[in-house]
C-alpha cells in the first residue's frame, strides 16, 4: 500500500511538471508566468503602438486565458516560418497547415511523447491498411474501420504507458492525438499516390518542420515578446510574408540539386 501511494505521488508530480511546461494548458505554471508578466509590466498610456497590449490586458482581466492569446499571435509566425521553408528552402511536407497545426500538438504533448504517439499511430495505420484492404469494403466503411483500428492502437498505448514509464502520456488530451491521426491519414494517402520512400520523406519533412515550430512555440522569450510587443509582431509577420513572396529565384534545395549545371 505504501509503495503504491509513493509511486502514485511520483506520477502525479511528473504529470504536474509536464502540465506546468505546457503552453496550451490554461491552468499550468506557464500560464501563470504570462499573467505575472502582464501584471508586472503594465503598458503606458494608450497610443498607436500599444493599443493591442491594452486590449489584451482587458481581455485577460475579463477571463480570456493569456496563453491562448500568445498562441494566436505566434501561430502566424510559425506558419510564416513553414512557408519560408517551402518557398525559399524547398522543403515539401504535407502543405503548410498540417505541420503548423501539428506543431501545436507537439507543443502540448512534448516532442518525444508526440513522436512516440505518431509512430504508434502510423504503425497501426499501416498494418490496418493491409488488413482492411482484403475486406474489399467501399471507401467510407474502410476508412471508418481503419480509424477504429488506430483508436484501439492508441488505447493500447495509453494502457501500457504506466508500465513502460511514459508518464507524461497519461496527461495528453484528445486533441493532439487527433492531430497526429490526421498526419497518419496524410501519410497513408501519400503512400497510395506515390512511392513508399516518397511518402516517408514527406512525412519526415512534415515532422521536422513541426518539431522546429513547436520549439518556437515553447520558447519563453518569444512568448514574452508576443505579450510585450504584439503590434510589432503582427507587422513583422506581415512584412516577412511580403518579403518571402518577392522571392522568385531558385530554391536552396534546387541550387544544391543543380549545382554542377549552375557552375557550368
Amino acid at each position: 500500500s505504501g509503495s503504491i501511494a509513493s509511486r502514485s505521488a511520483e506520477v502525479e508530480e511528473e504529470i504536474k511538471e509536464k502540465i506546468d511546461k505546457d503552453i496550451t494548458e490554461t491552468k499550468g505554471e506557464q500560464t501563470n508566468k504570462l499573467v505575472a508578466y502582464m501584471d508586472n509590466n503594465p503598458p503606458g498610456p494608450v497610443s498607436w503602438n500599444n493599443f493591442i497590449q491594452h486590449a489584451m490586458r482587458q481581455a485577460v482581466s475579463g477571463g480570456v486565458q493569456p496563453n491562448v492569446l500568445v498562441l494566436l499571435l505566434l501561430f502566424p509566425l510559425v506558419v510564416t516560418m513553414i512557408a519560408a521553408s517551402r518557398h525559399v528552402v524547398g522543403l515539401r511536407g504535407f502543405g503548410v497547415y498540417i505541420p503548423a497545426v501539428l506543431s501545436i500538438g507537439l507543443a502540448s504533448t512534448g516532442v518525444l511523447e508526440g513522436l512516440i504517439l505518431f509512430l504508434a499511430i502510423a504503425a497501426t495505420a499501416v498494418i490496418a491498411k493491409k488488413v482492411v484492404r482484403k475486406t474489399h469494403l467501399p471507401y467510407l466503411p474502410r476508412t471508418a474501420l481503419m480509424l477504429w483500428t488506430v483508436s484501439l492502437g492508441i488505447f493500447g498505448l495509453m494502457i501500457l504507458a504506466p508500465y513502460i514509464n511514459l508518464v507524461t502520456l497519461m496527461s495528453v488530451s484528445i486533441f493532439p492525438i487527433l492531430i497526429l491521426v490526421l498526419l497518419a491519414e496524410n501519410f497513408l494517402d501519400a503512400q497510395a499516390r506515390t512511392k513508399q520512400s516518397e511518402a516517408l520523406m514527406l512525412t519526415l519533412e512534415t515532422l521536422g518542420l513541426a518539431v522546429l515550430a513547436s520549439f518556437f512555440l515553447r520558447w519563453e522569450t518569444l512568448q514574452i515578446f508576443a505579450l510585450s510587443e504584439p503590434e510589432l509582431l503582427i507587422v513583422l509577420v506581415a512584412f516577412l510574408n511580403a518579403l518571402i513572396g518577392k522571392f522568385v529565384g531558385l530554391r536552396l534545395s534546387e541550387r544544391l540539386r543543380f549545382r554542377s549545371i549552375i557552375e557550368e
